[in-house]
């Protein structure tokens, strides 16, 4: 049947015309849409490799240093962090459980406690070997509990730390007493000379 020339009389050439003007409405709607939930997307992706990374790093910084805060909170995001590797969870799993298994008991011998350090150590490297090789490191478990470092220093201090707070909380709660000793400062401590002797 021939359409007679008319507004409603259509062509091929008019309806892939009228497609085209729809799918560049769509587009022109749609297409901002799509490109910010890729942007974000992404941007989640990025933030979310990047708290992994300040997590690992944390720990790599202080793995001499355990008691430091910044080691504590990065152990305690893995389980977030690294939800999607179970050989990281099974690996952070067993060194906590070291962690908060029984201490050693008082008066252990140095071969118990070498014993004992060296598990926690290896349960440790074990891993950070994990968490490195999801983050793509290359890391060599022996190389990781050889190549660490901590000043002597930092134990003393916290040592001494330690030592100090044991005895204040014990004088607070009445379990020691305060040692109380006679002060004689020697003549040579004096910062002011002598006075004159006066004349008679």
């Amino acid at each position: 049947m021939n359409c007679p020339e008319g507004f409603w009389c259509m062509q091929f050439k008019d309806w892939l015309n009228v497609a085209i003007l729809i799918v560049t409405a769509v587009a022109i709607v749609v297409g901002p849409i799509v490109a910010v939930q890729i942007t974000l997307r992404f941007e989640e992706k990025r933030e979310k490799r990047r708290r992994k990374y300040d997590t690992f790093h944390a720990l790599m910084r202080t793995r001499r240093v355990t008691l430091s805060p910044d080691h504590v909170t990065a152990l305690n995001v893995i389980q977030t962090e690294f939800h999607d590797d179970d050989r990281v969870i099974t690996a952070y799993k067993k060194y906590i459980d070291n962690l908060g298994g029984p201490a050693l008991p008082p008066g252990s011998s140095n071969e118990a406690i070498r014993h004992f350090v060296d598990g926690r150590d290896d349960a440790f490297n074990e891993m950070m070997f994990e968490i490195g090789k999801h983050l793509g490191f290359a890391l060599d478990k022996r190389e990781l509990a050889k190549y660490s470092y901590a000043p002597q220093g930092w134990v003393n201090i916290e040592a001494e730390q330690n030592a100090i707070r044991q005895f204040a909380l014990e004088l607070l709660q009445g379990k020691r007493p305060l040692p109380i000793t006679p002060f004689q400062p020697s003549p040579s401590a004096n910062k002011f000379p002598p006075p004159p002797s006066t004349p008679r």
